[in-house]
């Protein structure tokens, strides 16, 4: 009998077979599990709203790698939820060149509504929305704004470009729609009204989705001279505390 037809052999050779498959298993699940970068753990952190951890990070990246965008937007961002407003302007602000990156002037407008300067950020987010029209996030960002600085008739104005939920693609988000028509009723003091839009919002998007809008719309409101957090709080109970998304 050959040697290569004998049944020992032919199992060797499967077993070596095997053996290499195992060893590229190996090798594929071990690169699986690299660890994260220092922008990736950054990133992470911000997320799972972890700031200081993530600020810890986005340090080592920077160091890592000095002068990349999205490393120094996501730094900016960190710092505007640290409260370090003046820090995260100082890395944006360099950052603004003539067609320049949207994403620059999305962190620095989110930055100053953060920050209450209603009509700096309404600039910023102005510039955006004319890089990505009819955005409904954006659009709703400016209503906050308009909202900050008592246009309601601006803010109606860009609230009626926004859409409800379409029965024929209820995959779409348009939770925009529901907070900004709360957004409006809230800031003409019809409360009910607005708890009802964002229980709309909750009923058809879900918690998560909701309290990814709800965080920014209670800051703005938190805010305002003519609105008492106390006026919201039955929104902010029946919705559990919001985690950055």
């Amino acid at each position: 009998m050959n040697r290569k037809d004998h049944p020992i052999t032919r199992f060797l050779t499967l077993g070596f077979i095997l053996l290499a498959l195992a060893i590229v298993l190996r090798a594929e699940n071990a690169s699986d599990e690299q660890p994260l970068t220092p922008y990736e753990t950054a990133l992470l952190n911000y997320k799972s709203g972890h700031y200081d951890a993530a600020r810890a990070a986005i340090d080592q990246a920077e160091k890592a790698n000095p002068g990349d965008l999205p490393t120094e937007i996501l730094k900016a961002r960190i710092l505007t939820e640290l409260g370090d407003f003046a820090g995260g302007e100082q890395v944006l602000r360099p950052l603004l060149t003539p067609n320049g990156s949207p994403e620059v002037q999305l962190a620095l407008g989110d930055l100053l509504l953060r920050k209450r300067d209603f009509s700096g950020a309404a600039k910023f987010y102005g510039f955006v929305l004319s890089a990505k029209p009819n955005d409904p996030d954006i659009t709703l960002k400016l209503i906050y704004t308009k909202i900050g600085v008592s246009n309601l008739v601006e803010a109606e104005q860009y609230a009626s470009h926004l859409m409800p939920l379409n029965p024929k693609n209820p995959y779409d988000d348009h939770a925009s729609y529901y907070f900004a028509k709360a957004a409006i009723a809230q800031a003409t003091g019809k409360t009910q009204e607005a708890e009802d839009d964002i229980q709309t919002a909750r009923t058809i998007y879900g918690i998560t989705v909701t309290n990814r809008y709800l965080k920014t719309y209670l800051e703005v409101f938190a805010s305002s001279e003519k609105t008492s957090t106390s006026d919201i709080t039955p929104t902010i109970k029946s919705v559990p505390a919001p985690s950055k998304p």
